[in-house]
């Protein structure tokens, strides 16, 4: 994938990652090193076999210090007791039930031991992506394709089996990049699905590999790639949890090639501490732009005009899918979600 640094490309400059240390690795796959820029000197970890590549490494390591050294061998009677001493909504029980809404949605469908009494389905995310992939284009350029928000990695899987390309999975959360390399490139998954209250069951199985696929850490805002990169970048419900929408989205189509294609979904569920007030699409209330439509405010994102975010423009209409995510045995959320197409202006587009 040949990624560059992160401190250098925010710098203007797009200097090369080179592998300079590798303490452990299987089958091919370094589980354990740095990769470091000449240029600037920068280093970057590979832990568990993940490349942490983020803007400011610091201040990620420290803020992720606990999931990145938490232990995942835990039995889930020791998990469950840990919870219970630390109490409902301290750091351990809000990211297991972080990783079982999403677990759960992106792998329960293919789980031999699923009961399938739930109050939803399973298998929202991979819906979403095949919807998303029936607006893109029918021949794309060759190149690899990114899906960014990966989460516990079953959109990776999709892309992998809908298109047979190399395909790279990004995501900020430790934990659930950690289930999505387990999934996707191992082949095993593993989470703890809650059940109600602080009681988890824990849920193993296999599915299918995909060496073709690869899970990294790295920030939507801040790609580590040069221009050009990719035949198809894809973000499902990514859009309202970065800090800058617009700048996102500028993102998106800068490593975007100028025959590929953009496909988006996002629920508009915006929350203070991931966005800023003032960044959340549509305004904050009836009298502001756009009179608070969300949708209205992508648009102008995406098309000709003062308000554009960098190259990409809308290439078809756009369309909304119900959303549901499951809590727990008894409780799951709603939501509609905006699906929206777009490609590079570099290109004509059809709107």
């Amino acid at each position: 994938m040949r990624p560059v640094c992160v401190a250098c490309r925010l710098k203007g400059g797009l200097a090369p990652l080179t592998l300079t240390c590798v303490e452990e690795e299987r089958n091919d796959d370094v589980r354990a090193g740095i990769l470091q820029c000449d240029a600037c000197g920068s280093r970057y970890p590979i832990l568990d076999g993940l490349p942490v590549l983020v803007p400011d490494l610091s201040r990620y390591l420290s803020d992720n210090l606990f999931y990145l050294t938490m232990r995942r061998d835990l039995s889930p009677a020791v998990a469950d007791l840990l919870a219970e001493a630390t109490g409902p909504g301290a750091g351990l029980d809000a990211i297991r039930q972080h990783v079982s809404s999403y677990g759960w949605d992106h792998w329960a469908d293919r789980d031999p031991a699923e009961a399938g009494a739930e109050q939803v389905e399973p298998g929202q995310a991979a819906r979403i992506m095949a919807h998303l992939l029936d607006g893109i284009p029918a021949s794309l350029p060759p190149g690899p394709l990114l899906d960014l928000g990966c989460g516990a990695g079953r959109t990776v899987a999709e892309l992998a089996e809908h298109t047979d390309q190399l395909v790279l999975g990004l995501d900020l959360s430790v934990p659930l990049a950690r289930v999505a390399q387990d999934a996707v490139v191992g082949g095993q998954v593993a989470y703890d699905r809650r059940r109600g209250g602080l009681h988890f069951e824990r849920r193993a199985f296999d599915v299918p590999a995909h060496p073709r696929c690869d899970i990294w850490i790295a920030d939507a805002l801040a790609l580590p790639f040069v221009d050009a990169s990719f035949a198809l970048v894809t973000a499902i419900n990514l859009l309202d949890c970065v800090a800058d929408p617009s700048q996102a989205l500028a993102e998106f189509g800068r490593v975007l090639m100028p025959d590929g294609a953009c496909a988006l979904a996002t629920p508009f569920d915006w929350s203070g501490a991931a966005t800023p007030l003032a960044n959340w699409l549509g305004g904050r209330a009836a009298q502001s732009a756009h009179k608070g439509r969300p949708e209205q405010a992508l648009d102008a994102l995406l098309s000709d005009g003062a308000q554009a975010a960098g190259s990409l423009r809308r290439s078809r209409p756009t369309e909304e899918a119900e959303w549901q995510i499951r809590l727990h045995d008894r409780s799951s959320m709603r939501y509609l979600t905006h699906l929206s197409w777009s490609a590079n202006a570099l290109v004509d587009v059809a709107t």
